[in-house]
């Protein structure tokens, strides 16, 4: 028998990312666990240490996820939400709901990377890494069930076979979108595309290029236009765990029409007490087919660990495997679509895929062995299965810059009135809604969710005579959403400004953190240590100031001058542990105990920062005019610590300040070393 390729799919991502930062990201699911994505999923795509503790990682990924380019995305089917131990979603992460009139079931991954290490003529090579696969952004799609996927890679400005359909794919992605919703990351990876040319040939030197399938045609019709008659004739094995509860299976009987193969195998899904898990008289039509039957897995694959009362794994993944043994030649299709009448036709589900041709060094042979053991008892399991509550065309956004709520109505037909909770405590009723609107909601109603979000962005949605289902909150305006857990000190924030790589911030959100590892998961793993504090000279102390505003300056410098200004308002007006913002409100919520000097060269500070900016990118300070317009009435506190110096002083200190202040706020200019 071939061997089967096997590897761990967060183990391959981490391989790939190795060397490299991430800029966009676009996740692509039918059934999605936010709380699992954001703590064990979204960790992969970062080249950094990331604590054990899953309270301490959220805001190392919190902090990550801020200096990135552009954005991260997943795009999930409305009905498709899965309450795990993990929680909800709390990153700023755009989530987006898709609905369809089957199942909007692709399974993609698409990273927007690019090297750490930029080249001898100071740039850095962007590359796209594109992945289909049958698994859902879950805990059984990652750590569980038995899946498949395929990754192909695309440097910048690269010929390849791909661009065309993934570039109509990820268009077709944002018309079904809820109305008015942004698209950052698709847009990225749209941009890189356009840079890249479109292979004409669908093979080189005999070998099938590798093909992306999109829908827009039926899955026989995207096989049978590009294998052709190259395997007719062959083998076909097809691994798939959901089937029509029919009494034939119509899409395997046309791909036998189409191919005409000598031998085929299907897999047959079972359920843990060993139930087959399609209709009997499909079951029993499939063996009744000429040269077709069922057939099972090794044993060693499918078994969870290495004893046999361990019990045996579910098999998620959907492969369609064509190869001759004369000549040596293997084709392979995977992904998302099953052996199902929605998958295969034109108009059903939402599908995607990768058709590529496989190195056989050696004869090809079935990977499954016949099925021996007539299964007696029947269970059919629709594709469908395995969300925990029904789809609700409604989507709410909160936005924390402008504290207000909105929600829109995705459907063709205006709402009713829908109330809206959380674990069974009422937050309002909403309603009713003009069909594809968004529709500011109450302050009352805006209140309410504000006041959960920190606990949960999941609702249950209640209409009328339709089963309660959740709903994931889009949150807008994050930098303005408190920071997650975790408060620093003034020092501390001055020191985190200090430190110049991402592996260094991470570590010292771990040091700094230890109080939080009784949260969540990890926290065995965790050292209960904290750093001690150096024992500062007057000297130290001001330089340290001096030096972590100067790191903040051109981290906020590069920002703009990158045409990143999200990073940069980040830093400057948000509410995160280290934004300018937050350090004003600990100056000036330690007035009375942080020493009076320190506090007014640090608050000078601030304003020399706020006054090089304003003049060096006066577009950028036009443009967050109400930000700034806060940010000088926390600077007021300038004369309140002025005041306090002067009285702790002798006659005369006001004279001195009023010469400090002229020349503090004055750049200096880098004298020029003359010639010899």
């Amino acid at each position: 028998m071939t061997e089967i390729p096997r590897e761990a799919l967060s183990d391959h991502f981490q391989l790939r990312m190795e060397g490299r930062r991430l800029r966009s990201a676009v996740l692509l699911t039918y059934q999605f666990d936010p709380g699992f994505f954001e703590q064990e999923v979204l960790p992969v795509f970062f080249d950094i240490g990331l604590s054990h503790a899953s309270a301490i990682r959220l805001l190392q990924l919190e902090d990550a996820i801020r200096d990135l380019a552009g954005e991260i995305a997943v795009y999930y089917d409305a009905g498709g939400l899965v309450v795990g131990d993990a929680g909800s979603a709390k990153l700023d992460v755009r989530y987006i709901p898709i609905q369809h009139n089957a199942i909007f079931h692709p399974k993609n991954v698409l990273l927007l990377v690019e090297d750490e290490v930029a080249d001898e003529n100071d740039e850095r090579q962007l590359y796209l890494i594109f992945a289909c696969m049958s698994a859902n952004l879950t805990r059984s799609g990652w750590w569980e069930n038995i899946e498949c996927c395929h990754v192909e890679e695309i440097a910048h400005g690269d010929k390849n076979r791909l661009k065309e359909d993934l570039t109509k794919f990820l268009q077709s992605i944002k018309r079904r979108s809820p109305g008015g919703t942004t698209h950052t990351a698709i847009d990225d990876i749209l941009t890189f595309l356009r840079a890249s040319e479109q292979r004409k040939q669908k093979s080189i030197a005999g070998e099938l290029q590798s093909h992306f399938y999109r829908g827009g045609e039926s899955l026989p019709e995207f096989l049978k236009r590009h294998i052709g008659s190259q395997l007719k004739g062959g083998y076909l094995e097809i691994i798939s765990p959901y089937f029509d509860d029919a009494d034939q299976c119509d899409p395997l009987e046309e791909l036998i029409r189409l191919f005409e193969p000598k031998d085929v195998r299907v897999f047959l899904p079972r359920s843990a007490s060993g139930e087959a898990l399609v209709r009997k008289e499909l079951f029993e039509s499939v063996t009744d087919l000429p040269k077709a039957g069922w057939g099972r897995l090794p044993k060693d694959i499918m078994r969870r660990g290495s004893r046999e009362e361990y019990g045996e794994r579910f098999v998620h993944a959907k492969l369609y495997r064509f190869f001759t043994q004369s000549p040596k030649r293997e084709i392979c299709f995977l992904g998302s679509p099953n052996l199902t009448r929605s998958a295969h036709q034109k108009d059903g589900n939402i599908e995607s895929g990768f058709l590529v041709e496989v190195p056989t060094p050696r004869r090809p042979e079935f990977w499954m062995s016949p099925e021996l053991k007539t299964p007696t008892e029947f269970a059919v399991r629709g594709e469908d299965d395995g969300s925990d509550s029904g789809s609700s065309p409604l989507n709410i956004r909160y936005n924390w810059d402008t504290e207000t709520a909105s929600a829109f109505w995705d459907h063709k037909a205006n709402s009713s009135v829908l109330r809206i909770s959380d674990r069974n405590v009422p937050l309002g009723d909403i309603g009713p809604l003009a069909c594809r609107e968004w529709i500011e909601l109450s302050s009352e109603i805006a209140t309410a969710i504000a006041s959960i979000l920190d606990n949960t962005t999941l609702v249950e949605v209640h209409c009328e005579g339709e089963k309660p289902a959740y709903v994931l909150i889009q949150e807008e305006g994050m930098s303005h959403k408190p920071s997650l857990l975790l408060q620093l000190s003034t020092a501390d924030i001055l020191r985190y400004w200090s430190l110049l790589s991402a592996e260094q911030r991470a570590a010292f959100i771990d040091s700094r953190a230890t109080d939080l590892a009784g949260i969540g998961t990890g926290t065995d793993l965790v050292v209960r240590a904290k750093i001690a504090l150096d024992n500062d000279t007057l000297f130290d102390r001001f330089a340290g100031f001096f030096h972590a505003f100067g790191c903040l300056e051109r981290s906020v410098r590069k920002s703009l001058d990158d045409g990143q200004p999200k990073q940069a308002s980040y830093r400057l007006f948000g509410k995160k542990y280290d934004s300018l913002g937050t350090l004003l409100e600990r100056v000036a919520a330690q007035r009375e105990t942080l020493d009076a000097v320190d506090g007014y060269v640090i608050l000078m500070c601030c304003k020399q920062l706020c006054i090089e900016i304003a003049k060096d990118y006066p577009d950028y300070w036009r443009e967050q005019m109400d930000y700034t317009k806060k940010l000088n009435a926390r600077l007021a506190d300038l004369a309140s610590v002025r005041k306090r110096l002067l009285k702790e002083n002798e006659h005369g200190f006001g004279d001195f300040l009023t010469w400090f202040d002229k020349w503090f706020l004055k750049r200096a200019t880098p004298a020029e070393v003359a010639d010899a």
